[in-house]
């Protein structure tokens, strides 16, 4: 029982968390360098306050590697490839590590030719789109990175479950190598990760905006309900629209498995067969060299001039609050739910890892 003393995160550096997570997937088989690329894209998400998309993935990914639902060595290879356009195919691989190979081939076309289009099929959930997007945008390059993801959403007007929360990303780079506007976002109200952040919290209800509905299809803020009812797509018709535009561009392009042709769960022995697609452009083919970044940093300073809404301190762009955040926790340390600690302690256990010590409590 939770007393008004107990911690309800404890809190580690980066280091260890990623250390940690190399560390059980390697005693699972993965080869060391795919461990190391799927740690990285993990605690970058916490750093950045993605919690959602964080180490607590980690426990969905061992449910599958343990079920055999996850080809945990294959690198995944190119099927084709025809002047800007590639299309490569997973072999059932770890989402990140096809993702990282994708991103090399998206940086090597759009360098020769001013943009890339890569599509992948037969993956698996490649983590937070912002950490691929982030990847093309420190090379120079305007990216767009998108994902379908196995059905948890019903269409506007419809009932039952078809679509994914099928995350789109846009990343800009800036001055320095360093994003200037970075957009990373699931096609439905919430990620549904953030669900589950909430209940390793003990959460006993989520904000009404969050848009889950139970079982029966009613609005909730139950949190035991939400888990199991389902979210709902943002913004309605335009929800479902941008859902389908990213399997049209995902899945339509790559010839992999559409909407309910994927398994519902991301747990157990089925390949999950999902595709993903990068896209990479060269703003130096427009403009100047530093033109388009100096355009950027005018197009941010119009909005953030923007006078502030009661309540408000200021205008943020997207992308913003999350480099903020990566600052404190970088600092500070990241915060990890005593649930889901608990659960990777005993796994962590079981595999004979050692895990580290807390640097604090929260």
């Amino acid at each position: 029982m939770t007393t008004p003393s107990t911690p309800l995160s404890l809190v580690f550096t980066a280091d260890a968390l990623r250390t940690t997570v190399r560390s059980l997937l390697m005693a699972l088989g993965a080869p060391e360098g795919h461990a190391r690329v799927v740690a990285d894209s993990l605690v970058a998400a916490n750093l950045r306050g993605v919690d959602s998309h964080g180490i607590q993935m980690l426990t969905t990914y061992i449910q599958q590697l343990r079920a055999g639902g996850i080809n945990v060595p294959a690198s995944g290879h190119v099927e084709r490839e025809d002047g800007v356009c590639l299309r490569y195919h997973g072999e059932n691989g770890l989402g990140q590590v096809v993702s990282d190979r994708c991103t090399d081939h998206a940086i090597r076309i759009a360098r020769a030719l001013g943009v890339a289009v890569v599509v992948a099929n037969h993956s698996n959930h490649f983590g937070a789109g912002s950490w691929w997007g982030e990847k093309l945008a420190r090379e120079g390059f305007l990216a767009i990175v998108m994902s379908n993801a196995c059905p948890a959403v019903s269409p506007w007007q419809g009932r039952t479950p078809i679509l994914g929360t099928n995350p789109l990303c846009v990343a800009v780079p800036g001055a320095g190598g360093r994003g200037q506007w970075l957009l990373d976002m699931a096609t439905t109200t919430v990620a549904l990760g953030k669900l589950v952040h909430a209940s390793n919290l003990n959460q006993a209800t989520i904000p009404q905006e969050w848009g889950f509905l139970d079982a029966a299809g009613a609005p909730t803020t139950d949190t035991a309900a939400a888990q199991r009812g389902k979210p709902t797509p943002t913004g309605g018709y335009k929800g479902t629209a941008l859902a389908m535009m990213v399997e049209v561009l995902c899945s339509g392009l790559s010839g992999g498995a559409m909407t309910t042709e994927l398994p519902v769960y991301r747990t157990g022995g089925d390949p999950l067969g999902i595709s993903h697609t990068f896209i990479a452009i060269d703003p130096k083919r427009f403009l100047a060299p530093g033109e388009f970044e100096t355009r950027m940093d005018r197009l941010v300073g119009l909005v953030k001039a923007s006078e502030p809404a009661p309540g408000y301190d200021e205008v943020l762009v997207a992308g913003e609050l999350e480099w903020r955040r990566e600052g404190e926790r970088l600092q500070s340390g990241i915060p990890v739910p005593v649930k889901l600690w608990t659960r990777l302690s005993e796994i962590a256990a079981e595999l004979q890892v050692p895990v580290p010590t807390p640097i604090g409590r929260v």
